[in-house]
């Protein structure tokens, strides 16, 4: 027995309230991305950016095609490097709230939606965080609404869509091919899907994703098939057996999910389940999508770490049927008073968001600093001149830090330091750890530091006194280093960390032995 849901029909149009919900999340998304500073992972985006190709090392391109589009607009300043983050968060928020409304979702539950996915850390995030995350759900959860309408019409153009959605999403990260997982289930387990499979538009759909994924498959083509093997084999060669990364995982997953929210799903999942033999498809569409993502990243937990974002294109199918099991189970209603706490719990979470600027005082004691890299990089720059005012040989000095992220933070507030005192003149280049003979992802496709043999060079190295060994490494390759200044980054008197800034001579390339 299907679903009783009206196959054509969403529900009524959204009332005021809902819209002005709608409007308040995109507020949200904005300010987010206005008063959070640029972390270093976004930085090497951004760094992508500057060096436009088909794809690259460890990631597909999209994050640098809408990282490249957004600073064209509006500069290399946080809300640059964000426009397109921002405008795949709305349009992933977009096409959920319109699948709930095919569901037969109504004004309260959407809102409920709408509320809770604020207060879902890791959605948040996607909303304004410039990373592969946000375009992938873009696809991911357009892709989804484009195959629940073929399925309600049978029509051409929504398979081709959702073709060209889930290749959108593939473009952004290679998770969107559990796309597909979701795809061949629902046409398994659904019986209007199941008379299509005869159809052209599944295939033509197929087609669709293919070609517009292709760029990767030539940039990998060109490159010996490396970013496919970085992210299988490359991963999984170095794992090792450990049941404590189970527990880990789930914990971890449980805090950027939400607490509570995860909690529930233990009620959740089981009444989907249930749903979903009674014969409701919207119940088998939401697992479909939702389950085989985190099942397999929980198996594969037990031999490799699980880094925290790669659960996120299950969110919101797991938080829309919280919403259905919320409106529809009638369990709300029989624990009113505990669901009043509930929401309430949910709706002070997103209020949390009003703290983000907070971020700008935390002390930093290890990784990659997100603030105070704009104070680095006048001092650099400063450092920098005064090499080329000595030598009379302008553009003979290079930029370099022994972490990627540092090196991206660098490049980046150096771009815009030079783009505010001379933009006529030429930029040095900031090259990272490959400087010292350490592969450095994307860096090693870039500025090959065996063709800066000879030159000087600006070391930057935050948190200098932890970290010798760097130092070592950088005097092994050089003629001379030398500490010329340490610049301490401070907001309101808190001290945050400081970073040493090194004019470092005669490079000698990246193998000292050579």
């Amino acid at each position: 027995m299907e679903s009783t849901i009206p196959p054509h029909a969403p529900a009524s149009p959204c009332d005021r309230a809902t819209r002005k919900l709608a409007l308040l999340v995109a507020a949200v998304a904005v300010y987010l991305a206005l008063v959070v500073p640029i972390f270093a992972q976004e930085a090497y985006y951004w760094t992508y950016a500057q060096h436009l190709d088909l794809s690259y090392f460890d990631h597909p391109p999209m994050v640098a095609w809408l990282i490249w589009v957004g600073t064209a607009i509006l500069g290399d300043g946080a809300l640059g490097v964000r426009l397109g983050t921002v405008l795949c968060g709305l349009g992933a928020s977009w096409a959920s709230v319109a699948l709930l409304r095919r569901f037969g979702g109504d004004g309260p539950a959407v809102r409920i939606w709408l509320i809770a996915s604020l207060a879902v850390p890791m959605l948040t995030i996607t909303r304004f965080f410039a990373t592969p995350d946000a375009p992938l759900m873009f696809g991911w959860m357009g892709a989804m609404y484009a195959v629940w309408r073929a399925r309600e019409t049978g029509a051409l153009r929504w398979w081709l869509l959702g073709g060209a959605l889930a290749g959108f999403g593939l473009l952004a990260k290679y998770a969107a091919a559990f796309l597909a997982v979701g795809g061949v289930l629902v046409m398994l387990v659904d019986e209007r899907l199941r008379r299509q499979w005869f159809k052209p538009g599944p295939w033509l759909g197929v087609v669709t994703a293919a070609i517009v994924f292709s760029p990767v498959v030539v940039w990998n083509a060109r490159n010996g098939f490396e970013s496919f093997l970085f992210q299988t084999d490359g991963r999984y060669s170095r794992g090792e057996f450990d049941a404590g990364r189970l527990a880990g995982t789930l914990g971890v997953q449980s805090a950027l999910y939400h607490p509570l929210l995860a909690l529930l799903l233990v009620l959740v999942v089981p009444w989907l389940v249930r749903r979903a033999v009674a014969g409701d498809v919207r119940a088998r569409f939401l697992l479909a999508f939702g389950v085989p993502m985190p099942a397999f990243f929980l198996a594969n937990s037990l031999w490799i770490t699980i880094k925290p974002n790669w659960f996120v294109p299950a969110f919101p199918s797991l938080l829309l049927g919280t919403v259905l099991w919320w409106r529809e189970s009638g369990v709300a209603e029989r624990f009113a008073r505990s669901f009043t706490i509930a929401r309430r719990i949910v709706i002070a979470s997103a209020g949390l968001l009003l703290l983000a600027p907070v971020v700008h005082l935390v002390p930093i004691g290890a990784g990659s600093s997100a603030v105070g890299w704009d104070q680095v990089a006048d001092r650099a720059e400063h450092w920098g001149q005064s090499i080329d005012a000595e030598d009379g040989v302008p553009g003979n000095v290079f930029f370099f830090c022994s972490d990627y992220r540092d090196a991206a933070q660098l490049g980046r507030n150096l771009r815009i330091e030079h783009d505010r005192r001379d933009p006529r003149q030429t930029l040095s280049p900031t090259l990272a750890q490959n400087v010292l003979g350490r592969p450095s992802l994307q860096f090693d496709h870039w500025d090959q530091p065996a063709a800066r043999t000879g030159q000087d060079a600006i070391f930057v190295l935050p948190r200098a006194d932890q970290r010798q060994l760097q130092i070592d490494e950088a005097s092994a390759r050089f003629g001379s280093i030398e500490k010329r200044e340490r610049v301490v980054v401070e907001r309101f008197g808190v001290r945050l960390y400081y970073a040493d800034v090194f004019v470092c001579r005669g490079y000698r390339g990246p193998d000292p032995g050579g």
